[in-house]
């Protein structure tokens, strides 16, 4: 099994966990006299299952990541590392610009005037400059994803 079916195989047991977990939380509690249309200890016991199943997914990627080179002298799992560093601060780039944003709504010129302190062009450029830099290796990390073989 290549490492890419296995982070799929996490993605859809995470779905699943997630949608069980909404159905027990729906008939939690029933009109007294009502029987439940899924039955909670069944469904608990399926839960179990899959995060058992779901933790041993997670171990196998994690050591795939860690033992895995991706370049020389860095591993898979800190090529993902620098690029959720890089999602998060071009989420914070994005931020400051719709922050910069700011309509001018006032009704007359007596009213106080809010002008950015941000030099909103800059920003803008380093904003793109990370989303290209996030495509780029996350395009090389999908990639090595179906090169690494799972025993």
């Amino acid at each position: 099994m290549k490492l890419a079916e296995l982070l799929i195989e996490r993605s859809e047991t995470q779905k699943r966990i997630a949608i069980m977990a909404n159905r027990l939380n729906a008939y939690a509690t029933i009109q007294e006299g009502d029987e439940p249309p899924i039955k909670p200890d069944k469904v608990l016991k399926k839960l179990d299952a899959l995060h058992v199943n779901l933790e041993d997914i997670i171990k196998k990627i994690n050591m795939a990541n860690m033992t895995t080179e991706f370049e020389p002298g860095l591993t898979l799992a800190d090529a993902v590392t620098r690029r959720d560093v890089m999602k998060s601060r071009r989420n914070i780039y994005n931020g400051l610009v719709t922050a910069s944003m700011i309509s001018d709504s006032r009704y007359s010129k007596k009213e106080i005037k809010f002008v950015t302190t941000l030099d909103v062009d800059n920003i803008l450029e380093v904003t793109d400059d990370l989303a290209k830099e996030i495509r780029i290796l996350d395009s090389k990390i999908q990639l090595k994803n179906w090169e690494v073989e799972i025993p």
